[in-house]
């Protein structure tokens, strides 16, 4: 389990269950807060050709495996690869290197919570 996913389930458990008062209402309020910070910063904000190129990089990983996919990634820029994945390729192509960075951090992210719920 990543260290963010430990932090968020050890807020998770600090959330007080009992009688609603203002103190525990604003305690469990605040809570939240962090909780949903703390998970957005898990999935950063993609724009649409991102989008494309992770969920290419997700479905090709579920049917190749990753390591067929990390080759498939440096096949994608040539002229066989625009022609065999045509709008991930131009998708990925269309990334500038901090986007490639986002998705690729958005995919290994994936893929390690593939493996720790295997």
């Amino acid at each position: 389990m990543s260290k963010l996913n430990q932090l968020i389930g050890f807020l998770e458990e600090q959330l007080t269950v009992s009688e609603p008062t203002p103190d525990y209402t604003r305690h469990n309020q605040e809570i939240i807060t962090h909780i949903e910070y703390l998970k957005s910063m898990k999935q950063p904000q993609l724009n649409e050709n991102q989008k494309t190129v992770l969920n290419w990089l997700k479905e090709s990983c579920k049917l190749y495996g990753l390591r067929e996919v990390i080759e498939i990634i440096g096949f994608l820029p040539t002229t066989g690869g625009k022609m065999k994945y045509k709008q991930a390729a131009y998708a990925y192509g269309d990334l500038n290197d901090d986007e490639l960075a986002q998705v690729l951090q958005a995919f290994s992210q994936w893929t390690l919570e593939q493996e720790e719920a295997e």
